[in-house]
C-alpha cells in the first residue's frame, strides 16, 4: 500500500518488521539520552573509484591523455576500467585530462549517491598543452557516470575556464553540476547537457577540490586567504555569491599548508589531504569544537609522504580513508593506499601502484545510495538538512537551519501529514529531541533492514503568548525519510 504522496504505509508490515520497528523506536529513544532497493550493476557497493591518466602507451605530458574509471576491490583486485570517449558520439563529447597536471581529474559521487562525476576537456588524444587551450574551442566537460557504469559526457561548457586547468565537480542530485578550476572560482550548471555556465563568484580565483556535504557546498585552495577548508556561499548557491568563500575558523587561509581533497567522516569530523613531500603532507584530521576546527593530528606513511585524493566511510564509528599518494620521485609511481583512524601512528596499506605511463588522481569510496528523501512540509524560515545513506551500523545526521526559537528534531516511525495550525506534521513522535543537530546512529543489525525512520524540525517559542489550539507558537520544517539498509 502507498500513501497519498508516494509514501509507503508502514501499516501493510508484516508482524515481524512490525517488530524492528517497535525496536527501533526503543533505538531512537537511546539516542535521545546519548543526545532503496536498487539492482545489481556494474558498480559494486563497497569497492573504491579510482581516476586513472594514461593507458601506459605513452609518457604522461602537457597533451591530452585519455582518462578511465578503475574500480578497485578495498584490497586492491581491479575489478573493471570505464574509459571515458576519446571520439564524439550523439551527444557525448570526447573527454580528456592533461597527463601532467596533478590538480585535475578528481572524483566525486552525488550526495544521492547515484552518480560519480569528474572534470576534463572536449579534446582528442594528444591535444598539445591542453591544460590552457582556449574556451572556445576546447570546451570544458562533466563525466557523468550512472550506477549502471553509463558514461555521460554531454555536458560541454563553451563559457569557463578558458585557459586554465578544470579540476572539480560535485553535485547533489546529479542532474545540476558546481564545477571549479585554476581561473573564475565556481561555475553552476544547471541541467545535465547544457553548454552554459553562471559565475557563482570569487574569491578564491583558484579552487582546488569541491564537495557537497550536509547541504553546503565546501572547497579547497591553494590561494592565499583560502588556504584550507572553505564555504562556498550560503548552502547550495545557483547565485552569484556576495563576498565570496569564507575560510572555515581554524583554517588560517595562510600560504604553506597545501591541501586537496577532503572528506568529511561527521559534521564534527573532517579530513582533509595534504600533498607536501617536506615533511608537511598527511592526511590532516580537525575536530570542531568550541566554534572552531581544531587540528587532532596528521596520518602519514611517511616523512615525504603526500596525498591528493582522499575519501573514505564511517561504520560502527571507526572511520576507514583511502587516498591516492603523490608519486615523491620520478622513479617512484602514485599509489592508492588505505587506513583505519584508530589514532595517530595508524598504518597504512599500499592497495594499488600506478603502472608505468599512467597516474591515479581523484578516489571515491563507493558507498550505498543515500535512502533520504525530503518531504515538503514547512510553514516558516527553518529549513532542514540531513546526511546519511541509511545503512546499518552508520549515523544519519539531522541540522536544523535558521531556527529563531527553542529548535528540537522529532523522529518517527508512522507517515502522517496531518494539517496542524497551517503546518503539516510529517510522522508520529517516537522521540523529540532537543537542539539544532542531532546524530541518529543506526544499530548494526539485519533485523532493522527495511524499517522505515521519519524526521521534522520544530521551531517553537516559548516566551509569545499561546497560539493555536492554545499551544506555544511553533513551525514546522520540511521533512526526511529514510529506508535502513
Amino acid at each position: 500500500m502507498v500513501l497519498d504522496g508516494g509514501l509507503p504505509d508502514p501499516r501493510t508490515n508484516s508482524k515481524m518488521k512490525h517488530t524492528a520497528l517497535d525496536g527501533l523506536r526503543i533505538c531512537v529513544a537511546a539516542a535521545a539520552l546519548a543526545a532503496a532497493a536498487f539492482a545489481q550493476t556494474p558498480l559494486t557497493y563497497g569497492n573504491l573509484l579510482v581516476t586513472r591518466v594514461g593507458d601506459g602507451a605513452a609518457t604522461l605530458s602537457s597533451t591530452a591523455t585519455p582518462v578511465f574509471v578503475d574500480e578497485y576491490t578495498p584490497t586492491g583486485t581491479l575489478v573493471q576500467s570505464i574509459a571515458m570517449p576519446t571520439v564524439a558520439s550523439g551527444l557525448n563529447q570526447v573527454f580528456t585530462n592533461s597527463g601532467s597536471a596533478s590538480s585535475e581529474g578528481y572524483l566525486n559521487i552525488s550526495t544521492n549517491g547515484l552518480y560519480v562525476l569528474l572534470a576534463g576537456y572536449n579534446a582528442a588524444p594528444g591535444t598539445t598543452l591542453v591544460a590552457t587551450s582556449a574556451n572556445p574551442p576546447v570546451s570544458r566537460v562533466v563525466a557523468r557516470i550512472d550506477l549502471a557504469g553509463v558514461v555521460d559526457t554531454s555536458t560541454a561548457l563553451t563559457d569557463a575556464f578558458t585557459g586554465s586547468n578544470v579540476r572539480s565537480v560535485a553535485s547533489d542530485d546529479g542532474n545540476r553540476f558546481w564545477i571549479a578550476g585554476s581561473t573564475q572560482g565556481i561555475r553552476f550548471v544547471a541541467n545535465l547537457g547544457d553548454t552554459t555556465s553562471v559565475a557563482i563568484g570569487t574569491p578564491p580565483t583558484n579552487v582546488r577540490c569541491l564537495n557537497v556535504y550536509n547541504g553546503q557546498l565546501w572547497g579547497t585552495s591553494g590561494s592565499s586567504g583560502f588556504v584550507g577548508l572553505w564555504k562556498a556561499g550560503n548552502g547550495l548557491p545557483t547565485l552569484p555569491m556576495t563576498g565570496g568563500g569564507v575560510i572555515e575558523p581554524g583554517f588560517t587561509g595562510a600560504t604553506g599548508p597545501s591541501p586537496y581533497d577532503f572528506h568529511f567522516a561527521s559534521p564534527t569530523t573532517v579530513y582533509v589531504a595534504d600533498d607536501r613531500s617536506n615533511g608537511s603532507g598527511g592526511i590532516y584530521r580537525y575536530d570542531f569544537v568550541g566554534g572552531t576546527w581544531v587540528q587532532a593530528y596528521v596520518l602519514t606513511s611517511g616523512p615525504t609522504a603526500g596525498y591528493r585524493g582522499l575519501s573514505g566511510f564511517t561504520q560502527n564509528g571507526v572511520t576507514t580513508l583511502y587516498a591516492t599518494a603523490i608519486a615523491t620521485t620520478t622513479t617512484i609511481p602514485n599509489t592508492i593506499v588505505s587506513v583505519v583512524d584508530t589514532g595517530a601512528g595508524s598504518a597504512f596499506t599500499t592497495i594499488a601502484t600506478a603502472s608505468p605511463n599512467t597516474a591515479f588522481r581523484g578516489i571515491r569510496y563507493f558507498g550505498l545510495p543515500s535512502t533520504l528523501v525530503r518531504i515538503p512540509a514547512a510553514c516558516g524560515p527553518m529549513d532542514i538538512s540531513t546526511t546519511g545513506n541509511g545503512q546499518i551500523g552508520t549515523d544519519v545526521v539531522t541540522t536544523l537551519k535558521n531556527p529563531t526559537g527553542f529548535g528540537f528534531i522529532g523522529f518517527g516511525t508512522t507517515f502522517s501529514g496531518f494539517p496542524l495550525c497551517g503546518c503539516t506534521l510529517v510522522h508520529d513522535y517516537a522521540a523529540l529531541l532537543f537542539g539544532s543537530q542531532i546524530a541518529f546512529p543506526i544499530p548494526n543489525n539485519p533485523i532493522f533492514t527495511g524499517a522505515q525512520i521519519f524526521i521534522q524540525g520544530v521551531d517553537l517559542d516559548l516566551l509569545a503568548a499561546p497560539g493555536c489550539l492554545g499551544l506555544p507558537p511553533f513551525t514546522l520544517s520540511d521533512g526526511y525519510q529514510f529506508t535502513v539498509q
